[in-house]
């Protein structure tokens, strides 16, 4: 379902610049700041609509189920693609379309929160990780769909027919509908039929999750741990003072801070190509789309490969200094260079493509992925659930915020002002995770508990220290059991005499 949001967040901005789309809805009759303005709306109300269906899935998802809820999510989100796709234009279609994308990211936001749930819940500890950096690879993944869907519109359909811009808003409805039919094979959450007391139901579904039998230590095991956690979680959500007296406590109010500051992002529109000199819209559109593909691949890359190696805080700070770099030569470029519609890409102009396809690679190795896996790595099981749901619903707050300013920001800042604005934010931020973002590779939660103790300014340099006697003290455990393994073994070419 995340893959759907970021497809929406991407592909208005091609959509936008597409003549067929500007000619129905009469936007080349609107003053440049009433454009300026629309196309801001246009831009955030989906994010607006995300942020609050975030905040409210959380009830109808713990008393419906998850795949009800998931249900109604999604036929919401399948309903606004209608909304979008067949409209008559002009100033009344503009707000069928406004309402449209509101109902869009109401319904793909409820449902990213719900989804993120159900993985976490269903999946063994063992892969938990992995799907987690399958769920930052869809959002890199939608983003090249969404620009290469806009390209394949422009290059094979007439700029005189609407089916131009109806295409890549109609085609988000497939993957719902795909969702809706799916819903009928996928099991319920082993932990939601544990809150609402049907043990054996849960008991049931653990053995065929995971193809063993119900009294094999590992079901038995595992039934145990969601039992207690649920046993935590009744007893913190006894009511809304419990729920808020758990939270405002100082350990978990400072860590809800700093994975709040840390998940202040920023996105760039497709008009970022246009503001480099690269004007023509099928160049804009393939560009884009390769930019697209660098992030997918990058994110897939370092989570499958780096991630559990080198830990949080190496890309975070790695992808930041490309990220910065990156941003400042666009802005000394787009100060001295003035790129216009009417001027050539040169020399300089195709460094800042690359500069480009940097920024993009960094972003995917840092501020793309960390902030969705220290959402779930810092948090007790007892409120992680409530926590998250608020951090997810204030990104989407903080990105709607941007989204509807950018527009503006363009206009009032030059071309070059938010590449400055984004690079000074960025710094600040890095400087901030620094001191406070700790590094959660391997880190138990009592030690967690330790690290949140302190102040806030010791917790990222103390947490390497306990993260690599943790991960040291893993792999001698490990050793030390491989060792046993193979004394234990006759044909074994280790005796117990030599080790």
């Amino acid at each position: 379902m995340h893959l759907i949001t970021c497809y929406n967040t991407a592909n208005i901005s091609g959509v936008l610049a597409m003549s067929s789309f500007k000619k129905h809805y009469g936007l080349s009759t609107m003053s440049k700041s009433a454009l300026a303005d629309w196309q801001g709306w246009i831009t955030s109300i989906l994010i607006l609509g995300s942020f609050g269906g975030a905040l409210i899935s959380a009830p109808f998802t713990d008393r419906l189920g998850r795949k009800i809820s998931l249900g109604i999510w999604t036929a919401i989100f399948a309903l606004s693609a209608i909304l979008m796709a067949v409209n008559p234009g002009g100033s009344s279609g503009r707000v069928q379309f406004l309402v449209g994308r509101f109902l869009s990211g109401f319904g793909s936001g409820a449902a990213s929160v719900v989804g993120t749930g159900y993985i976490a819940e269903i999946a063994p500890k063992a892969i938990r990780g992995g799907l987690t950096a399958t769920y930052n690879a869809n959002t890199m993944l939608s983003v090249g769909l969404a620009y290469w869907i806009n390209f394949g519109s422009l290059e094979h359909i007439e700029a005189s027919r609407n089916a131009q811009w109806q295409m890549p808003m109609g085609v988000q409805a497939l993957p719902g509908v795909i969702l809706l039919v799916g819903l009928f094979f996928i099991p319920e959450s082993p932990r939601w039929l544990m809150s609402r007391g049907r043990l054996e139901e849960a008991q049931q579904l653990l053995e065929i999750l995971r193809g063993l039998p119900v009294d094999h230590d590992f079901v038995r095991r595992e039934y145990e741990d969601i039992k207690s956690g649920v046993e935590q979680e009744n007893a913190v959500h006894a009511g809304l003072k419990g729920v808020l007296s758990e939270i405002m406590t100082k350990s978990i109010r400072k860590r809800l801070l700093m994975v709040m500051i840390i998940q202040v992002g920023f996105q760039f529109s497709g008009a970022i190509l246009t503001s480099i000199g690269l004007t023509h819209p099928t160049t804009n559109f393939l560009f884009s789309g390769i930019y697209g593909c660098v992030k997918f691949v990058a994110v897939v890359v370092y989570c499958l490969y780096f991630i559990d190696r080198f830990g949080r805080r190496a890309g975070l700070f790695g992808g930041t200094v490309l990220i910065i770099g990156s941003l400042i030569y666009l802005t000394v470029y787009l100060a001295v260079a003035h790129p216009s519609a009417n001027s050539t890409t040169g020399a300089a102009g195709w460094i800042a493509v690359v500069s480009i396809y940097i920024f993009a690679l960094g972003y995917a190795v840092s501020w793309g992925t960390i902030p969705w896996i220290i959402n779930a790595e810092v948090f007790p099981q007892k409120v992680r659930s409530t926590c998250m749901s608020f951090c997810i619903a204030w990104q989407y707050l903080v990105n709607f915020a941007l989204s509807r300013a950018q527009p503006n920001m363009a206009i009032a800042m030059h071309s070059w002002g938010p590449f400055l604005l984004f690079a000074c934010a960025t710094t600040v931020a890095a400087i901030y995770a620094y001191f406070a973002y700790p590094e959660t590779k391997g880190v138990s939660m009592e030690h967690m508990e330790e690290l949140f103790a302190m102040s806030w300014y010791k917790i990222g340099r103390a947490s390497l220290g306990i993260s690599n006697a943790q991960n040291t003290a893993q792999a001698r455990d490990v050793e030390d059991k491989l060792v046993e393994a193979d004394l234990e073994n006759k044909d074994a070419s280790v005796r117990k005499e030599n080790v």
